[in-house]
């Protein structure tokens, strides 16, 4: 049996989930800071570390882009909303970059890692 649904039921479960990922990410992060102290990373596993960052950061960031879409649209056809709106709050560079259509950053050089 299929049950029918509003667009802003299925966002807002979505973005329940998303924000529960980020949870779990940001509690991943702190662990292995916990376990790493004092402990010298090769550079292999420093750029994991970086890749693990931005991934914890790109779902904080489309899950405040999603919430900004159930907060500012109508959901009538042909509404139209301003980007400002919809990335309002969006810390992460290279997502706002996306939707701006302006030149991002895809490389993040490895060095100096600052825990989470």
């Amino acid at each position: 049996m299929l049950l029918n649904t509003q667009p802003r039921e299925v966002l807002s479960n979505i973005i329940q989930q998303l924000a529960i990922t980020h949870e779990n990410l940001l509690s991943v992060q702190a662990a292995i800071e916990r376990s790493a102290l004092g402990t010298r990373f090769h550079e292999d596993e420093i750029v994991n570390l970086q890749k693990l960052d931005h991934a914890t950061q790109f779902v904080d960031a489309i899950t405040l882009i999603l919430q900004n879409l159930v907060t500012v649209t109508p959901w009538e056809k042909n509404t139209e909303i301003t980007l400002e709106d919809v990335l309002n709050n969006v810390r992460l560079g290279n997502i706002r970059g996306v939707f701006l259509k302006q030149e991002k950053d895809t490389h993040s050089p490895v060095g100096e890692i600052d825990f989470f």
